[in-house]
């Protein structure tokens, strides 16, 4: 499938912008390590915390040689432990483990750190200064907020699913794990202005990060909107809510989007492309509120000229002509385009054991402190020994003895 592409290699004594920050990676799914993973790219020092055998995601489709590759794609530039965070003795060593860090991530449940011996009260007895990210569902305070949460449930929420939905008013999932990615990002941003205010004042404080958050920020006109206006969303399936035409449209081998909604666009459209100059100046079409009064004489003026072409030959004209226009693409398609891997947001490289792997990269483009790969998503507890040897000082007799009781 992939032969003939070079891996990119790992190199752990690679530099970044964060590097000297250390980060104690307590979080599980998506939304906490993505953000842990984010700050290992930029050059922290990350550990990932798991309970012995591995989170939960190790189980997770789909499989390559029996790993998970949903693992794999929020963990690499970390080094991984286990602990029984149940245990005295494992708490006792996440306890040392937050004296290391500067930064704590975590997406537990409100309440749930403290369970484990590791309040904030308890973490500031050991450095007063931490930095805790705490990603949850609904957030540390508020009505909702012990209810559990996944990122469904934030689009079901959050009024997404309902704004996706066709004229048939079905409700729509969007598979691509939105709130999590959102909140991995917000969490980021809220870490590194941390880290800033820490530089300037020696403080430390907490990050309360909400997935739902997230999300809702990114519902754009459509609640704020409706609180304005009294005006809900339309259900207009793929066609845009306020310009025309904006909207897929057939092609003789599948489909494209355009966005020729603006009177600048619709005015190219017209005079360049359709060769119909009439019609920028036909009362009908004249305005954005007049093609969206017709919009199927709008879009069926566009469908006679695209359906009698290949989508690569629409998208051609298009950008010539300089009016957004893309090919809809399938999933070969999309991982086939050159500017994905031109701009390294799929990278082919090895796990730790040797296995072909497939990551994306990482959107941030540094010039001065690029984005390093230092280290292969880990395999559970694969740095027990060095982390507690070598970070903690713990005397191998002692580790022995605490793998032999299961603490780690």
């Amino acid at each position: 499938m992939l032969s003939g592409m070079t891996p990119a290699s790992w190199d752990s004594t690679r530099e970044g912008a964060l590097t000297g920050v250390r980060v104690l990676d307590l979080s599980r799914f998506i939304a906490g390590p993505q953000c842990a993973q984010n700050l290992g790219d930029l050059g922290a020092d990350v550990i990932k915390v798991e309970r012995l055998g591995g989170e939960d995601t190790r189980r997770n489709e789909p499989q390559y040689k029996e790993k998970s590759l949903y693992t794999a794609l929020f963990n690499r530039n970390k080094r991984a432990v286990t602990i029984d965070t149940r245990s005295v003795e494992g708490q006792e060593i996440l306890l040392q483990l937050a004296e290391w860090a500067d930064i704590i991530v975590e997406n537990f449940r409100p309440g749930t750190l403290d369970k484990m011996g590791l309040g904030l009260e308890e973490l500031r007895r050991v450095n007063e200064d931490i930095i805790v990210v705490s990603i949850s569902g609904f957030g540390k305070n508020g009505p909702l907020s012990d209810k559990v949460l996944f990122d469904c449930i934030a689009q079901a929420s959050s009024g997404l699913m309902n704004i996706n939905a066709q004229p048939d008013l079905v409700p729509i999932l969007t598979k691509i794990f939105p709130a999590d990615s959102l909140a991995g990002a917000y969490a980021t941003v809220g870490a590194l202005a941390a880290l800033h205010h820490r530089e300037k004042t020696g403080e430390g404080q907490v990050v309360d990060l909400a997935v739902f958050d997230a999300l809702m920020a990114a519902m754009g006109t459509s609640l704020p909107g409706y609180l304005v206006t009294g005006e809900l969303p339309p259900n207009n399936g793929n066609r845009d809510d306020y310009n025309s035409p904006a909207n897929i449209f057939a092609t003789t081998d599948g489909y494209v989007y355009l966005h020729a909604g603006t009177q600048a666009f619709w005015a190219r459209l017209c005079i360049e492309i359709l060769e119909r100059p009439e019609l920028v100046s036909d009362s009908r079409f004249n305005t954005v509120g007049a093609r969206m009064t017709n919009q199927t004489a709008t879009e069926a003026l566009v469908t006679e000229w695209t359906s009698t072409r290949t989508g690569a030959e629409v998208e051609e004209v298009f950008a010539r002509v300089g009016i957004p226009c893309a090919v809809v693409a399938d999933v070969p398609t999309a991982v086939s385009n050159p500017q994905v891997w031109e701009r390294d947001m799929l990278i082919k490289t090895v796990d730790t054991e040797g296995d072909e792997l497939v990551l994306y990269g990482n959107p941030v483009k540094l010039s001065k402190s690029p984005v390093q790969f230092r280290w292969a998503p880990p395999q559970a507890g694969e740095h027990n020994q060095s982390v507690f040897a070598d970070i903690l000082g713990i005397p191998s007799e002692r580790i022995e003895s605490l793998h032999k009781k299961g603490v780690i």
